[in-house]
């Protein structure tokens, strides 16, 4: 009956020779190791084999993922990269950081700015959206129920800039079509918002969403006029419509 001491004879008696003498698989191995990291690290450093090695490199095995590497005489060559590996890259350069609960994130609306001034006659509590950067001043913090990743459909909370508080922690509100700040209440109607991405899946930094409200009816979704009408950057919540003036970008 075959046993693994056999098997690793029978490798022995296959294995390389140095000075006519049998290796054995162990010392193989070392001696195949130093060329293995060699070929493997090459792409990452730029370095590009001679065409003579490049013909004679195998063909990958069938439980890897070939993707194009080098590139000679313009005939590309294979670099041999696990599935996994090929996935995780790929998602990283086509998905930004999902938002998470506690996070702090910059609101733009349809005309460019950010959300984060409050402004008002009597008391400065109605939510604009004026900001042409990323500052402390337009710097929102996201709150979601449970902690985690937030995803479309969850219900949130926004927390306004420290800086227009007075450094006290305000959360947005909507009430009608009114988008104010007036209290910070972590069990209030008043403050929940449904965050939705027509994708769905996990909101991340910069993708496109609609925040509709909770409070009464629930269908109304958070706009915001075009300069040219009202040019003080007034923020509303008005009508059931994932529209061009309901459209907004997210970021980190």
């Amino acid at each position: 009956r075959p046993t693994l001491r056999s098997g690793c004879k029978r490798l022995n008696r296959r294995g390389p020779t140095k000075a006519g003498k049998q290796l054995s698989v162990k010392q193989s191995s070392l001696l195949l190791l130093p060329g293995a990291i060699a070929v493997f690290s090459m792409p990452f450093f730029g370095i590009a084999p001679s065409p003579a090695f490049q013909n004679s490199v195998s063909v990958p095995r069938p439980h890897r993922l070939a993707v194009r590497g080098w590139v000679d005489g313009g005939v590309p060559q294979h670099v041999c990269l696990h599935p996994a590996m090929v996935a995780c890259r790929a998602a990283k350069r086509a998905d930004g950081a999902p938002i998470c609960d506690g996070d702090t994130v910059y609101i733009k609306v349809q005309t460019g700015r950010y959300i984060g001034e409050l402004d008002g006659t009597s008391r400065k509590e109605w939510v604009k959206a004026r900001g042409t950067k990323k500052d402390a001043d337009h710097a929102l913090t996201i709150e979601k129920p449970g902690g985690g990743e937030v995803q479309s459909g969850d219900m949130i909370k926004i927390v306004m800039p420290l800086t227009m508080t007075n450094g006290t922690k305000v959360h947005m509100d909507i009430v009608g079509s009114a988008v104010r700040a007036r209290y910070y209440d972590p069990r209030g109607e008043w403050q929940k918002m449904t965050i939705v991405k027509q994708e769905g899946g996990t909101i991340r930094d910069g993708d496109k969403i609609f925040i509709r409200s909770v409070f009464m009816n629930g269908r109304d979704y958070m706009d915001a006029n075009p300069l040219e009408k009202i040019a003080d950057g007034e923020v509303k919540c008005r009508w059931p419509d994932e529209g061009e003036w309901q459209v907004m970008t997210i970021e980190k």
